[in-house]
């Protein structure tokens, strides 16, 4: 049972991987359909669509044609899965002209071209939101974006639910809400007050944490196999929420700060401590120690050769004393869960995809990257989950994830949600997502502030300025009034008085001061 659990989460990140652009989709009986906002080709769309087990839409009906309707919500053209095969002219007198669905037959109940040119070349068909009429377009242009649809054999139905709580639901194709209808295979449902969670898996729901090889468990933090049983574990100094899952607020007086353990310390069912020890390690008879490595043989300790016996690794393994170390191929890097096993990684905005040498169409990308195809070669592509809208305030896209942050004054709930903080202290923190976000703190910027002591002592400062200033200029008043001649007194007659004339040449002539120009 656990293997085909596994085997159908391995299917269901294929599915994971739709999102390569914005886009909308819709879900009925066992179809779900999306549009994608990305301007590429026809074969181009073709491919991303079968990289996500998926086709370019095919629009047999008025119904779907309805559907198209829904999902287009700006103008532009966009792909669908009909085309002209090569070689052949359109035909009017056949059914669709000649043309075939991407599936490679022709049954139609329903048509709805647009204006046709009847030109003998490689054609492909588009559909826009202006009347949704079907427009012939040459196979190699780029235009808007492409329908995809998905189908898939089984689902879940909604949980039943008292008139107080709610559901939120998440389908493997990335979309959510409370209210969808259609629940694929892999879909998670987050029961709400309570943050109990559940996945649909072989068409009925299994409640977290479930085993930890899918998606965590479920788990917030870590999640461990103790008795053949998935646990969620939280980190020293926080204990386990009821619904068994997230971790709440940090504990004062916290057993397993202290208890001793060295590797996990837990809470079993009855409410006492006990230790765990992480893979490849063994409990000691002490219970808190984690021994590894070693084997009394005639009462010599002999180093045991993990690597061999038990293959702990999932790719290299190296022997040492009394342990081991695990590595990976390159292009790969140790999962953050389990340092054991190994995952796709790519440091940068795009990497050559990891393909079958026997079919070159089944290909890999790291978690948060997108699978394309440049000059036939298969790359993947950085997703920028920020034009997506996974952070409330602030978001960093990185390559392979995001980060999120808060303003000032809120706090980082969930990894993407800013809650109002309550006091002045703390700041907020990025946590990392299911996925693809990094365990990074990446905390606010805070705005640089002046005190009121700084305030008043800037006030001082400008007064003692201006005061000097004032002063200053007083002075060189001063010293030029004395640099001035006198001028020549009034003559006789001008008010009644006799009055002398006197000649400026018999005065002494005023020294010049070098810091000021005499007057002329």
């Amino acid at each position: 049972m656990r293997d085909i659990i596994v085997m159908v989460f391995v299917t269901l990140t294929f599915l994971m991987r739709v999102g390569e652009a914005q886009h909308n989709a819709y879900c009925q009986g066992n179809h779900c359909f999306a549009v994608f906002q990305d301007p590429v080709d026809f074969a181009t769309a073709q491919k991303h669509c079968e990289s996500n087990n998926g086709q370019l839409m095919t629009v047999r009906s008025s119904e779907s044609q309805h559907i198209i309707s829904i999902l287009i919500g700006i103008t532009g053209d966009y792909w669908i899965g009909l085309r002209l095969p090569s070689g052949q002219c359109p035909d009017s007198a056949s059914d669709l002209r000649g043309y075939r669905w991407i599936t490679g037959d022709n049954s139609t109940d329903f048509q709805n071209w647009g204006l046709i040119d009847n030109v003998c070349s490689s054609k492909c068909v588009s559909v826009s939101k202006i009347e949704l009429n079907w427009t012939e377009q040459s196979c190699d242009r780029e235009i808007n974006g492409y329908l995809c649809e998905y189908n898939f054999p089984s689902g879940c139905k909604r949980i039943d639910i008292k008139s107080e709580e709610s559901v939120l639901y998440e389908t493997p194709f990335g979309f959510e809400g409370e209210d969808l209808l259609v629940l694929p295979l892999g879909s998670t449902a987050t029961l709400k007050p309570f943050g109990s969670k559940y996945i649909c898996l072989s068409e009925q729901w299994m409640q977290g944490p479930w085993i930890c090889d899918v998606l965590n468990g479920g788990c917030e933090d870590e999640c461990l196999s103790i008795n053949q049983q998935p646990v969620c574990i939280c980190p020293p100094g926080k204990i386990l929420h009821d619904n068994k899952l997230t971790c709440v607020v940090v504990v004062q007086n916290d057993p397993c700060l202290n208890f001793g353990c060295a590797h996990v310390c837990y809470q079993q069912n009855d409410s006492s401590i006990a230790c765990t020890c992480h893979h490849g390690y063994a409990l000691a008879e002490d219970g808190k120690k984690c021994q590894n490595g070693f084997k009394m043989i005639n009462d010599v300790c002999i180093d045991e050769d993990e690597c061999y016996m038990d293959g702990p690794c999932e790719h290299l393994c190296e022997n040492t004393l009394g342990s081991y170390n695990c590595s990976c191929f390159e292009g790969y890097i140790a999962t953050r869960k389990d340092p054991n096993k190994c995952q796709l990684h790519c440091p940068f905005e795009e990497c050559l995809a990891e393909c079958d040498p026997n079919d070159p169409q089944q290909c890999n990308c790291p978690e948060g990257y997108l699978s394309d195809v440049r000059n036939e070669i298969r790359i993947c592509v950085d997703i920028n989950e920020c034009y997506n809208g996974y952070c409330e305030h602030n978001c960093n896209n990185t390559y392979g994830g995001h980060m999120c942050s808060c303003y000032e004054g809120f706090d980082l709930v969930d990894g993407w949600k800013c809650v109002q903080r309550k006091s002045s202290e703390g700041s907020g923190f990025t946590t990392p997502s299911d996925f693809i976000t990094p365990s990074v703190k990446y905390p606010t910027q805070r705005p640089s502030t002046v005190t009121a002591g700084g305030l008043i002592g800037i006030i001082v400062c400008i007064v003692i300025v201006v005061l000097a200033m004032v002063f200053l200029l007083q002075h060189i008043l001063k010293r030029r009034s004395k640099l001035e001649v006198p001028s020549a007194p009034k003559t006789q007659g001008d008010d009644g008085h006799d009055l002398e004339q006197v000649r400026t040449e018999k005065y002494p002539k005023p020294s010049v001061d070098r810091n000021f120009k005499q007057d002329t």
